[in-house]
């Protein structure tokens, strides 16, 4: 059943709750009223018809539900509209349900009883996240409707990303990396990486900032250059059959056109020294400007470990062989020391 709560003003954001339980609805309902239009439904499928006959922009979603399952929901609400926020508000939490909320971009994942500061803390948030979305959505489709050159759109996203950057405070504060996760999800589609890589490649960083101590601030840093130190792939090409040679001189580009991308941003040294140097050597036979030993800035020394460790998990038989690995390539390809620590860290039960 749906219900609205009145003639609400049209600016007020748009809160879908999804529980099969009329208790847990009318709760977060009474919470939620004082700020936002809410729409509740008690299955799935009456919740998706809501989304589609509705602009929804945040959605909280219960995962045991009859007629269709909370996981189920989720797909097809981010198939629909990846976008719309969502935020997992369940009492059946289990390791695979979390593993599907990381797996579908899910904002939180709350168990009941929740508290309720934290339930509107983190709707405000969902807000906030999805604005963003909208605007780098928008800029992303100015981009193509100027060019399809990837030349070209190296460019534009350059001139665009200063105007966004405009909205937000630059690299210090918590919304920052959200920005960036954002950018670079809906950029993905312009570029031989994915989403997962990169958050991937930024948990394994942050594994060994932890393993190092860095503070908080300086560990949020790194996130931001792990999210962004493939952004010079945007627009490079994407088929088996292009030239080897080409695709080989471009791939060892994409570090400087990264830089250039980013440098409207006002980034910390350290953010840029990952985008530009992560493909640097120990031995000084990496690129683009054949850097040795400690003279390559530690966070892109992190993120060529992190960055490798991903790719190598994709052919390794385990965990155990892609570490392996990476110890056989230290002190040449990368640094020793933070293999120790690195290994170290993934190697804790």
């Amino acid at each position: 059943m749906l219900h609205e709560n009145g003639m609400e003003p049209l600016t007020r954001p748009n809160v879908l709750i999804v529980d099969d339980e009329l208790g847990p609805r009318e709760s977060l309902g009474m919470i939620l009223k004082s700020s936002f239009n809410i729409f509740t439904s008690e299955d799935g499928r009456e919740a998706l018809q809501i989304i589609k006959n509705r602009n929804i922009d945040v959605v909280t979603l219960d995962l045991k539900m009859p007629v269709m399952s909370g996981e189920e929901v989720l797909k097809l609400i981010k198939d629909y509209d990846p976008t719309i926020e969502v935020v997992i508000i369940t009492g059946y939490g289990t390791l695979k349900s979390a593993v599907e909320a990381i797996k579908y971009n899910v904002f939180d994942y709350i168990l009941k009883p929740f508290n309720v500061s934290d339930i509107l803390s983190t709707v405000k948030r969902c807000l906030e996240r999805r604005e963003m979305s909208l605007k780098v959505k928008e800029c992303i489709a100015k981009i193509e409707e100027v060019s399809q050159s990837p030349l070209s759109m190296q460019t534009q996203i350059s001139h665009l990303l200063n105007k966004i950057d405009e909205l937000y405070n630059s690299t210090k504060n918590e919304g920052y990396l959200e920005f960036v996760k954002v950018l670079t999800s809906a950029l993905a589609s312009h570029a031989p990486y994915s989403t997962s890589h990169l958050e991937k490649v930024s948990d394994y960083a942050t594994v060994l900032a932890e393993g190092l101590g860095f503070s908080q601030s300086d560990t949020r840093d790194l996130q931001i250059g792990a999210y962004l130190h493939d952004i010079g792939k945007v627009g490079m090409s994407t088929k088996r059959d292009s030239d080897n040679e080409s695709k080989e001189i471009e791939m060892k580009e994409h570090p400087l056109k990264g830089t250039n991308m980013v440098s409207p941003l006002g980034l910390p040294y350290e953010v840029i020294g990952a985008i530009k140097y992560h493909h640097e050597r120990m031995d000084g036979k990496g690129y683009p400007e054949k850097l040795k030993g400690d003279q390559i800035p530690l966070f892109a020394r992190i993120i060529a470990i992190a960055d490798s460790y991903d790719a190598l998990l994709k052919t390794a038989r385990n965990k155990d062989e892609a570490l392996s690995e990476l110890k056989k390539h230290s002190g040449s390809q990368f640094d020793k020391e933070l293999v120790d620590i690195f290994v170290k860290e993934m190697e804790k039960p």
